[in-house]
């Protein structure tokens, strides 16, 4: 019984765990069906798809009205291009037939000028570039939206019942056809907008054109009335008018108030002030760097080009901040465009700050310990001459060139002719007292070949700057008030460039003779240390004592550099000449009446092979003149340039650097000789002829300066003779001094100069004393009598070898006895000689220093008493003949 109920209560333990297993299985299999099964999809809202492309196509309604907006507009403005464009061609054409009246009349003038203030401002092309991209950008979310609406259409369609799918596609084909016509109004606009920026550019163009044309024509017409008994009233007038009717100080106020409280300005206003008082605070410790570096100049020791770079970095920045400040309050009374007279100001003020820069840079350059009178070691009292007038120059100048600006840029030049001309007058009579001062300081304008600045063509250019300013005065009171100011604003910057490259000058002047210094005192020391080892190494010498210092060599850089300085001369004239044809190049249409004067007609040949009249006019002339000076300045400098800037840095001897100068002149004359002919009418075509003729005449009559010409090419590269070997041809021996196209010049030893044709050189026998080795050999014959200790006699005659200052050691002195003769010993000593120059001196000297040994050892000399025998050129094989009493 009791197995039974355990049993039992197995059995039901058992199934009471099975049915708590399956139940917890259960439970699971229900969460987990519960987390795989997916959410129910909401219900589809079809209303709200149509309510959504209904709002979408009147969007696009909206758009697509805008957009045609828009196109009307474009269409409206490039009809008012048009009409722009047809009003500038009027006024050009009116310009081109009233031109030639207007010297005539000045009324003509002014009312052609009131036509020029009508024209419209240029169009800028900047804002039509972005509205084509941004038209671009549209352009592609057209496209794809309709993309993005017909895979739409795929996926609604099946979810749609009858009616509603009848509306749906009514709305989708209306924003399809929507979108379509928004893709076409985006072309059409991309092509108006397009078509306006070509009108732009055709209305620049005739603008450029008419102010060519109005440059061209007004320059040299009066464009005010000439000074009379009225214009002290009028005068009067405006001065009252701007000083107490106008509005002036009021709007000054005004663009002071919105300069300061505009963030932008304001800030630049700030830096500009803290970065001129950081130059106060430097001033004093400038004027210390200034005094310490010019106890280092003019030592041998311790100056250095350096020195003088940075008291010229230094002199530029400390001349900075204030024109910067100047600078940036014309910037800031220029924004100031609410308020036209702060806006002409500013121009004025703009204007005169980099003149303002000028004078505070020659005033640094001009302290009394700076650039000019210790570094370039002009004469102190001369650079304060030429300083006399800088307070007139910062306080007089500088505001008149800011009101002449100001006057000209106000209301169109409404005050030009009565302040503006005033102000002119006044600074041209500041001017003349500046440049006398500067002509009277004694400042030149030009340096020639020896240094010195009191020339022909420095007074030519000191006659031109002393009348300019009378010159400008005149034309103003004259009318010509415009032509007057730019004439002499131009001339004023040229010689701003001038005086500048003139600084130039001087600081490559200084770097050469600091270099020249340094190696004459390295020479100095050398030959000093040589004195010192000859004394025996002795500590206490009283006389050397004193002499211990090395004394600065004066060097004449002028005569020791004079091919480098004018290296550097011609290069900043060259440099001079481009910034003046680039400068004054803004007065090319002023200048285009030359081109009007035709001097004579020419035939040029085209490519078709037709001939068309080509007509020679004074223009041509002039520039044919100056490519001809710019050819022959680089022919003359070239030889100098290529060893300073190429040759030097190639391993060539002196000979093939010869020779590529040379050919490179004549390439270079060739060149600008072709185009100076051109510009006058005479092109290859023409004198193509007059080669070929010279070619026969070259074969025939010519030949021989033919041969030299091509010996002459085979010299410069063969180089069988080079500048300064000892040559013998014929019977000439002397040194190269000229190697020319068709001739070489020899200096024979009387200093006579002889001219040989190249031809010679290359088809006759020529002995080059120098061209691989200038050590020659000399041989000499001494006698001695039949009863003479041999041994002894040669070591007389190789003691005398030694002795001698002028023979070598290497190689070194060799004695023979080569012969006995009718009772004679003959010895012969040979020697060899460093140089040609060293030959004669050697002879005599060793002679001498034989004849002594002979004296001291009571040696006899037999009749003839001493022979020699030289052979310069080489000796025959073979017995040798000597003959009695010769050398």
């Amino acid at each position: 019984m009791n197995v039974e109920n355990s049993r039992y209560r197995k059995v039901k333990r058992y199934f009471v765990k099975a049915l708590l297993s399956s139940i917890l299985l259960f439970s699971t299999g229900l969460a987990l069906a519960e987390e795989i099964t997916p959410p129910e999809e909401p219900k589809f809202d079809f209303e709200l798809v149509l309510q959504d492309l209904a709002d979408q196509n009147s969007e696009l309604k909206q758009q697509r009205a805008l957009q045609e907006e828009q196109l009307s507009y474009i269409i409206n403005e490039q009809n008012n291009i048009s009409t722009q464009i047809n009003h500038v061609q009027n006024t050009l054409n009116t310009l081109d037939e009233q031109g030639e009246w207007l010297s005539f009349s000045t009324a003509l003038g002014e009312t052609l000028r009131q036509q020029l203030l009508r024209l419209p401002e240029k169009p800028k092309s900047q804002p039509l570039d972005e509205d084509i991209a941004e038209i671009r950008v549209k352009q592609l979310n057209y496209n794809d939206q309709l993309v993005t609406l017909d895979e739409n259409v795929e996926i609604i369609e099946p979810m749609a019942n009858s009616k509603q799918l009848a509306s749906y596609r009514r709305l989708v084909r209306e924003q399809r056809d929507l979108l379509k016509a928004l893709q076409l109004n985006s072309d059409a606009q991309i092509l108006e907008l397009t078509k306006l920026k070509i009108a732009n550019k055709q209305l620049i163009d005739a603008i450029d054109n008419v102010f060519e044309a109005a440059h061209r024509y007004f320059f040299w017409v009066a464009d005010v009335n000439p000074v009379s008994t009225s214009y002290p009233v009028s005068l009067a007038r405006d001065i009252g008018y701007v000083f107490f009717s106008a509005d002036t100080f009021s709007q000054l106020l005004g663009a002071t108030g919105e300069i300061l409280t505009s963030v932008g300005t304001f800030i630049l206003l700030l830096l500009a002030i803290v970065f001129v008082v950081i130059h106060f605070r430097f001033q004093a410790r400038y004027l210390q760097f200034l005094e310490q570096n010019s106890t280092r100049v003019g030592k041998v020791t311790q100056d250095h080009y350096m020195l003088t770079i940075r008291v010229v970095c230094y002199s530029l920045l400390m001349a900075l901040p204030i024109p910067v400040l100047w600078g940036v309050l014309g910037y800031c009374l220029k924004s100031a465009w609410d308020y036209p007279v702060a806006v002409a100001l500013g121009h004025g003020v703009n204007a005169a700050a980099p003149v303002l820069w000028v004078f505070m840079i020659s005033a640094y350059f001009a302290e009394p310990k700076g650039l000019f009178i210790t570094h370039f070691g002009w004469p102190s009292e001369r650079v304060q001459s030429a300083m006399k007038y800088y307070r007139l120059s910062v306080w007089v100048v500088i505001p008149l060139v800011m009101l002449v600006i100001a006057f000209g840029n106000y209301h169109n030049g409404q005050f030009a002719a009565t302040l503006g001309r005033f102000c002119f007058i006044l600074l041209c009579f500041a001017l003349i007292f500046m440049t006398t001062a500067l002509h009277k300081a004694g400042v030149p304008l030009y340096i020639d070949k020896k240094g010195n600045g009191n020339n022909l063509f420095s007074r030519i250019l000191w006659i031109i700057l002393l009348s300019a300013p009378w010159l400008a005065i005149l034309a103003a009171c004259l009318g010509y008030l415009s032509t007057s100011q730019v004439l002499l604003g131009r001339l004023e910057a040229s010689v701003v460039i001038w005086f500048g490259l003139l600084v130039i000058y001087f600081m490559i002047r200084r770097w050469m003779l600091i270099q020249k210094r340094k190696i004459e005192f390295e020479r100095a020391k050398q030959r000093r240390l040589e004195r010192l080892a000859q004394r025996n190494k002795s500590f206490v010498e009283d006389d050397s004592s004193n002499n211990d210092s090395v004394d600065e060599p004066v060097v004449d850089l002028d005569v020791i550099s004079s091919q480098s300085l004018q290296l550097v001369r011609s290069i900043l004239v060259m440099i001079a000449l481009i910034c003046m044809i680039v400068l004054w190049s803004e007065l090319h249409s002023a200048f285009a009446f030359m081109e009007n004067i035709t001097l004579w007609h020419s035939k040029a040949a085209t490519a078709g092979g037709t001939e068309l009249d080509q007509n020679i006019t004074l223009a041509s002339v002039f520039i044919a003149i100056l490519v001809m000076t710019i050819t022959v300045q680089l022919v003359k400098n070239l030889p100098a340039l290529l060893e300073l800037g190429i040759l030097q840095h190639l391993d060539l001897t002196p000979g093939t650097g010869y020779a590529i100068s040379t050919l490179t002149k004549y390439i270079i004359l060739m060149i600008g000789c072709i185009i100076a002919f051109s510009f006058i009418g005479i092109d290859w075509s023409k004198i193509q002829w007059l080669i070929a003729a010279l070619g026969v005449g070259l074969g025939f009559g010519l030949q021989e300066i033919f041969a030299n010409f091509v010996s002459g090419l085979i010299i410069l590269f063969e180089k069988p003779i080079r500048i300064g070997d000892t040559v013998t041809i014929r019977d000439l021996t002397g040194n190269i001094t000229k190697i020319n196209t068709r001739a070489t010049t020899i200096v024979d030893w009387d200093r006579k100069e002889i001219v040989m044709p190249n031809k010679a050189f290359v088809t006759e026998q020529l002995i080059n004393w120098s061209l691989s080795d200038s050590i020659t050999r000399i041989v000499l014959t001494v006698p001695a009598t039949i009863d003479a200790d041999s041994n002894l006699i040669i070591e007389i005659l190789k003691e005398a070898a030694i002795d001698c200052s002028y023979v070598l050691n290497d190689p070194e002195p060799q004695v023979f006895l080569v012969d006995i003769q009718e009772g004679i010993q003959l010895f012969e000593l040979r020697v060899f000689a460093a140089e040609m120059g060293h030959r004669m001196p050697l002879r005599s000297e060793i002679h001498q220093l034989i004849l002594s040994e002979y004296r001291k050892r009571d040696l006899e000399l037999p009749f003839p008493p001493l022979q020699t025998n030289l052979e310069a050129i080489g000796r025959k094989s073979g017995r040798r003949t000597y003959n009695v009493g010769t050398l």
